[in-house]
């Protein structure tokens, strides 16, 4: 089984007593938990370079309890909307890149 986090964009605003900038979540369009600006909880975990703009990160069953619980938390601490997708382990050949923890997938080609 792998798991991919699903979280809604953020917004970014001042805050009127510290003058400072602050995230702020959107509820609108929802991207992978990085992409959308939840940085907590993924922690030393590897940061592959991948060309392929449709490659889509998940979690392993590792990377599930050792990363992927504790960005779900601080995206829920932090009041995202997310959305948790688990699917089987894909083929083969839709795997661009796989480590201990996560496994970017291509989306299958529909013949």
């Amino acid at each position: 089984m792998i798991y991919r986090i699903l979280t809604d964009s953020v917004t970014y605003d001042v805050d009127p007593v510290t003058q400072t900038f602050r995230d702020m979540p959107s509820a609108t369009r929802m991207r992978g938990a990085f992409m959308a600006g939840v940085g907590e909880g993924f922690g030393d975990l590897p940061a592959p370079r991948l060309n392929n703009r449709r490659a889509r990160f998940y979690f392993t069953e590792l990377g599930w309890r050792c990363y992927g619980r504790h960005v779900y938390a601080a995206a829920r601490r932090r009041g995202h909307v997310i959305r948790v997708i688990r699917r089987k382990n894909p083929d083969q050949s839709q795997v661009a890149y796989r480590d201990a923890y996560q496994l970017a997938v291509l989306p299958r080609i529909n013949d």
